[in-house]
C-alpha cells in the first residue's frame, strides 16, 4: 500500500485538515501518515476554540520516522502555524522527499481576497520557498496571487469569466516559471459571473497547457472543502491519474458533497457531508 505523509492540523469539529485527509486518502487505497501541525478543539471558524501548536514536535517526527526507516510515496502539506514550522518542514523534506516522492503543497494563507489571522510576511516568504519546491500546488486564487506577487485587490475588481480566467492563467504560468521545474499548478475556487449563471472554476496548468473544470457555484463557504480537494488530488495522482483527471474527480466529489449538505441545512463551520461520497473514490 502506498503511503503519504500529511502535515496538517487536527480539529475536533469542522471536517477539515487531517479529519478530511485521512478518510479521503484511505478511500483511495493510500495510507495517510499524519504529521500534526497543531491540535484544535475545533476549526477556527467557530466562535470559541483552543489551539495547541505542535511545531516543537516536528523534529521528533523526523528523528523517529527516520530511525524506523520510513519511506513515503507522497508528501502533502496544508495548514502551517508560522514561518518556523515551514522551516522545520523543509528539514523533513531534506530527509524524506526523494526522487520518486510526489510533493503536494496546499499553501494555506487566505481566501476570497483576504488573508487569514496567522498570515505574516514571513509566512508568505516561507510558503513561496516551499511551493516552488513542490510537484503540485493547490492554491486558491487569493493564495496564488500572494505567491506570484499580484495585487489581490486589483485581481478581484472584475470577476467576469472573460477577465478572471485569463488573469488566473497568467498567474498560474508565472508560478510554474518561478518553480523552475515541471510543476503542476491548480488554482482552485475561481468564482466567475458567467452570463446569468454563476460558476466556480478550477484551473489546471501543466506542461501540456491549461484547462478548466467548472461546477455550480453555491453561495456559501463550507469548512474543509480545500482540504478535501487537495486530498483527492494527492490520492488520485498516487494512483496513476493525470493532474487534469484528478481535478475532475475532486471537482465532482466536492460538488456532490456540497449539494447534499445544502439539502441538510447544515452550518458552514461544520463542513460538508463528504462521507456519503467516499465510495466515488474507491
Amino acid at each position: 500500500m502506498k503511503k503519504a505523509a500529511v502535515l496538517n492540523d487536527l480539529s475536533g469539529f469542522g471536517k477539515c485538515s487531517l479529519t478530511a485527509a485521512i478518510p479521503v486518502l484511505s478511500a483511495q487505497g493510500v495510507q495517510c501518515c499524519p504529521l500534526a501541525s497543531a491540535v484544535l478543539t475545533n476549526q477556527t471558524g467557530y466562535e470559541h476554540f483552543k489551539c495547541t501548536d505542535l511545531t516543537s514536535m516536528i523534529p521528533d517526527y523526523i528523528e523517529a520516522w527516520q530511525k524506523n526507516g520510513a519511506h513515503f510515496d507522497g508528501i502533502y502539506s496544508g495548514y502551517m502555524t508560522g514561518h518556523k514550522q515551514i522551516e522545520l518542514f523543509m528539514d523533513f523534506l531534506d530527509v524524506f522527499y526523494e526522487d520518486d516522492t510526489l510533493l503536494l503543497v496546499d499553501p494555506v494563507m487566505g481566501d476570497d481576497g483576504r488573508t487569514y489571522g496567522m498570515y505574516t510576511n514571513d509566512l508568505l516568504d516561507g510558503m513561496k520557498t516551499l511551493s516552488r519546491k513542490a510537484d503540485i500546488i493547490t492554491p486558491n486564487l487569493t493564495e496564488a496571487c500572494l505567491l506570484a506577487d499580484y495585487d489581490i485587490k486589483d485581481v478581484y475588481k472584475d470577476t467576469r469569466k472573460e477577465t478572471l480566467l485569463p488573469l488566473a492563467t497568467e498567474v498560474a504560468e508565472k508560478l510554474r516559471t518561478l518553480s523552475g521545474k515541471d510543476q503542476d499548478v491548480i488554482i482552485t475556487g475561481i468564482k466567475c459571473k458567467d452570463d446569468k449563471t454563476p460558476f466556480i472554476y478550477n484551473l489546471v496548468t501543466t506542461a501540456n497547457g491549461t484547462s478548466t473544470h467548472r461546477s455550480h457555484f453555491f453561495d456559501i463557504s463550507f469548512s474543509g472543502t480545500g482540504d478535501l480537494f487537495a486530498s483527492v488530488i494527492c490520492g488520485s495522482r498516487l494512483n496513476g491519474f493525470s493532474t487534469k483527471e484528478a481535478v475532475q474527480r475532486a471537482g465532482k466529489f466536492i460538488y456532490d458533497s456540497i449539494a447534499d449538505t445544502m439539502n441538510d441545512d447544515a452550518m458552514p463551520n461544520d463542513g460538508v457531508n463528504f462521507e456519503k461520497f467516499l465510495r466515488e473514490l474507491m
